[in-house]
């Protein structure tokens, strides 16, 4: 099953909760993953358009083929973030997305994830 490319926020997103804003989107894997680049996430544009990230967290792809680790990208101590990368890691030894994957390695470059989607929570402001 292929997905939509990019990001999605879902349906009730962005909600106030105090001085920030609670953000659940869904991101799209490119078609030829880089583990240089990693999955940027932009939080300003991308369909997202706030300020800055605090905190996110990642849930495992829709198929349960990879967990994501989330890092954030030119942070600043005490500062919200421009940017996310997520980074997609095999939970199976497995040939997935058309590459060889190793549990608990990152994705493979050049890995098709395109068909695999990633749910994110995020604060934001």
């Amino acid at each position: 099953m292929a997905f939509t490319a990019g990001i999605k926020v879902l349906p009730g997103y962005p909600l106030q909760c105090g001085p920030k804003y609670v953000v659940v989107f869904d991101v799209t894997g490119p078609a030829s993953y880089s583990r240089t680049t990693g999955i940027a996430v932009l939080a300003t544009g991308s369909g997202i358009n706030m300020g800055g990230f605090d905190w996110a967290q990642v849930t495992e792809d829709t198929t349960n083929a990879f967990d994501v680790q989330v890092q954030m990208n030119l942070a600043g101590y005490g500062n919200a973030t421009p940017s996310l990368i997520l980074r997609p890691v095999s939970i199976a030894t497995a040939t997935v997305g058309g590459q060889a994957q190793t549990a608990g390695t990152e994705a493979a470059t050049g890995t098709n994830l395109s068909t695999f989607s990633f749910r994110v929570m995020a604060y934001m402001v």
